[in-house]
């Protein structure tokens, strides 16, 4: 069971779900119950203004609400696999269901969230009695996990089992068996060139060890691409040596995508997790060499670069879309 709205949709941030949990469950014929839904258009636009929530805007925000993701707090890097189980994290999620504000005209999101998590429960309910005597799997954001199980402990019919207390921490044997090339570029695309990468808080010796275990199953442009920014970041390309490296991908990569760039809407040219996701491999290593230009304080040289690649874009708002977040992710962060 998954938290994969109604419809056979995904969020754009759920890649637990669609690249992890789906693909598992279709392997191994195992049933999907999807049990979260969206409020109506007409719900949306009276409360935010907004009558898609799952349309982005035009420009999406650096981070918040339509904004792009990254975890830029510490904690995110030692986390354990089971860390929402502790009572330490329910209480920070209970505080937040709990939160009547002074002024209640923008308690919408809050007041929402608990309609929209005591129909999850009832959905699981609903589920878990199709499958009596048997074990109902639930993968649900982490806000939402303690008020379900609260809902659902009124229910005789249920048990619940927390995940902690039926495995523990898996091993590193048992993580390279589960592992698969896709998660790992999954993971470095993520770390190296999506919004994380700005936030600092990257754990660059664990991506030594993805990125040298792709260099060992993917060689290609790709893995190189990968190689050069975590190179970059650990200090270990100046400029002399990063432009021809980056033109060289530029040159011999064709029309080769990424494995994983976490894309939902192909006309745009970005993802929730990268302002530039939707750019070839070749397209983001001419991005990537104009982003050094402009680091290096050679303007000339990255906008010539960078007007090239905006005349292999597929279209105006694409092209748009590139003139903006240049501005804001990379021009207005050069010293």
């Amino acid at each position: 069971m998954s938290a994969l709205p109604r419809g056979g949709d995904h969020y754009e941030f759920t890649y637990e779900i669609q690249d992890v949990i789906v693909p598992w469950a279709r392997e191994t014929g195992t049933p999907l119950c999807p049990f979260d839904w969206l409020p109506s258009p007409e719900d949306s636009a009276l409360a935010f203004g907004v009558d898609d929530l799952e349309r982005p805007p035009f420009l999406r925000r650096p981070s918040g609400f339509q904004g792009f993701v990254s975890f830029p707090e510490p904690r995110s890097l030692t986390d354990g696999l089971f860390f929402a189980d502790a009572e330490e994290e329910r209480a920070r999620h209970r505080s937040f269901y709990g939160a009547y504000p002074e002024q209640p005209r923008g308690d919408f999101a809050r007041r929402l969230f608990l309609y929209r998590t005591f129909l999850q429960a009832r959905r699981i309910a609903a589920a878990a009695r199709a499958y009596p005597g048997g074990r109902v799997l639930v993968v649900v954001g982490v806000m939402h996990k303690d008020d379900i199980e609260r809902i659902l402990a009124g229910d005789p019919r249920i048990r619940i089992v927390q995940p902690s207390a039926i495995a523990r921490e898996p091993d590193a044997v048992a993580v390279a068996r589960e592992t698969r090339a896709e998660h790992l570029f999954a993971i470095a695309h993520f770390n190296l060139l999506g919004a994380q990468s700005r936030t600092g808080n990257v754990d660059r010796s664990w991506m030594e060890v993805v990125v040298r275990q792709l260099e060992r199953e993917r060689p290609g442009p790709e893995s190189r691409l990968l190689r050069l920014r975590l190179d970059e970041a650990q200090g270990r390309l100046d400029y002399d040596n990063a432009i021809p490296a980056y033109l060289g991908i530029a040159a011999e990569a064709g029309d080769l995508r990424f494995t994983w760039d976490g894309v939902k809407d192909r006309s745009r040219i970005d993802s929730i997790y990268d302002p530039f996701a939707n750019l070839t491999i070749a397209q983001r290593a001419q991005l990537e060499a104009a982003r050094v230009h402009q680091a290096a304080g050679r303007d000339a040289d990255a906008e010539h670069l960078r007007a090239a690649l905006r005349e292999t874009l597929a279209g105006d708002d694409q092209r748009y879309q590139l003139d903006a977040y240049w501005r804001r992710e990379i021009a207005a962060l050069t010293p």
